[in-house]
């Protein structure tokens, strides 16, 4: 590349100095051939260089900040849409939250019921029972006390009856013996 400057640089100092024995013999305006060719050489290579050097570097360059950027626009179009679906399932998972809440709320309301259902006819079973028994005591205790009362009643007839046997019977002996009976029945 060097020596094409160098080169490039000698052709022009000829043309130079050709332009000067040109101009010299031409005193008018003139186009010289072998300057024009030189000064295109000169062109073409100047834009063979700037392509070399600093257009595809360049293009490489946009071509990758423009990648850059379409894969920045694409990641932030696939995060707005990740975060829509993740507002969607987060608003999903609330009112499935919600609906369990309430039915494990409905459901617990329910045997709390239950429960205090059982409870209380447990209670009033277990009233009943205690009544039942309470009524199986008393009527066992009216049954001994009828028992006790038949036997005091016989005892007492058969007292009774000793005694009258024993004593010969008039109206106020009678009167006098069932009142005795009568005073030791009552006691």
């Amino acid at each position: 590349m060097i020596e094409f400057i160098s080169l490039a640089h000698a052709a022009a100092e000829a043309v130079a100095e050709n332009a000067a024995g040109a101009e010299a013999a031409h005193a008018g305006l003139s186009i010289n051939p072998a300057v024009v060719g030189f000064q295109l050489l000169n062109l073409v290579a100047l834009i063979l260089v700037l392509k070399l050097i600093l257009y595809k570097p360049m293009l490489k360059l946009l071509a990758e900040r423009e990648k850059k950027i379409k894969d920045g626009v694409e990641n932030a179009e696939k995060a707005e849409v990740s975060l829509r679906e993740a507002h969607t399932t987060r608003a999903d998972m609330m009112k499935t939250a919600k609906v369990e809440t309430q039915s494990l709320l409905e459901k617990a309301r329910k045997d709390g019921e239950g429960v205090k259902n059982s409870m209380v006819t447990e209670a009033q079973e277990q009233a009943k029972k205690i009544m039942d028994n309470g009524h199986k005591v008393l009527e066992l205790e009216k049954v001994k006390m009828m028992e006790e009362l038949k036997m005091k009643a016989v005892g007492l007839v058969v007292a009774t009856a000793e005694k009258v046997i024993r004593e010969k019977m008039d109206s106020t002996k009678d009167a006098k013996m069932i009142e005795e009976s009568l005073n030791s029945f009552a006691s």
